[in-house]
């Protein structure tokens, strides 16, 4: 197995827009790639963090390349700069197909946490191109064949809350991601109409690529424990469970597993040559 390394390669304009790309040669066939977004509450983190991931060797070995991505942190830059930058980075990506000997039409995303929201973000958004732009990166398509989520939120309205959780926590660094002074503004109408925008589960449509999502809590009831930390509400599997609900409804594969179900050996990758075959069709 031979891979190509393209490292902190700029796919925008700001600081953190830069990506690690693990290309692999493939005797001139063009390979299928899965891109990477790191967690790290939109504060923190690095795309360094995915070489952890049994999930990235378990892609080179089975012939799908990978590019792991940093983004705007909310620190200085809140929503929709991270969405926009994951975006940007799947547009960049694609535009680099023939130069890397990627199949630009069989683009996957993955991410963890927050990193997985920008994924699921975009990759329920669908195709996010401005054809009319003076940037020829921003005409580049921006849809996905597959999305991977690793403890991931589909919403940033806390209102998502209200039916399946009684307890005290809100989500953290939440005033941050909408540039808000504190958050005794999250239910000002303006902000409700953000969160709205922010929250990937509602571009739930018959367009969804298949989904996988993958939580390190059990799951054994459709609600939040009112005594869960902090961390376990934000990364509870009632988040994959509501949105494969809307997936199940359509009829498109989510795969769902947790504590109480985990992943099975090889199963990710599977998925995605599934993914992968069924675009092809």
């Amino acid at each position: 197995m031979n891979v190509k390394e393209y490292k902190d390669i700029a796919y925008g304009s700001y600081e953190r827009n830069k990506l690690d790309a693990y290309i692999l040669e493939n005797d001139g066939k063009p390979t299928p790639v899965l891109i990477f977004f790191h967690g790290g509450g939109y504060v923190g983190g690095d795309k360094s963090n995915f070489l952890t991931r049994d999930l990235m060797d378990e892609c080179l070995q089975a012939g799908i390349s990978v590019v792991t991505c940093n983004y705007r942190f909310i620190t200085t830059d809140p929503f929709p700069a991270p969405m926009r930058d994951g975006t940007r980075a799947i547009q960049f990506v694609r535009s680099q197909a023939e130069e890397w000997g990627i199949d630009a039409h069989l683009i996957a995303t993955s991410g963890s946490s927050a990193g997985g929201h920008i994924a699921l973000w975009n990759a329920l958004n669908g195709d996010l191109a401005k054809p009319a732009s003076s940037d020829p990166i921003e005409r580049v398509p921006s849809n996905v064949s597959a999305f991977i989520g690793f403890g991931t939120q589909v919403s940033k309205d806390q209102r998502f809350y209200e039916d399946i959780y009684n307890g005290p926590h809100i989500q953290p660094n939440i005033a941050l991601f909408y540039g808000i002074p504190s958050t005794d503004e999250l239910y000002h109408p303006n902000i409700l109409r953000i969160a709205e925008k922010a929250s990937a589960i509602n571009y739930m449509s018959a367009a969804a690529p298949p989904a996988f999502m993958t939580y390190d809590y059990a799951f054994d009831q459709p609600y939040i424990p009112a005594d869960a930390p902090v961390g376990e509400v934000i990364h509870h599997p009632i988040h994959g469970f509501m949105l494969k609900k809307k997936y199940d409804e359509y009829g498109i594969p989510f795969v769902f597993r947790h504590a109480s179900d985990p992943v099975r050996p090889g199963e990710m990758v599977q998925f995605l040559w599934n993914s992968f075959h069924k675009n092809k069709q």
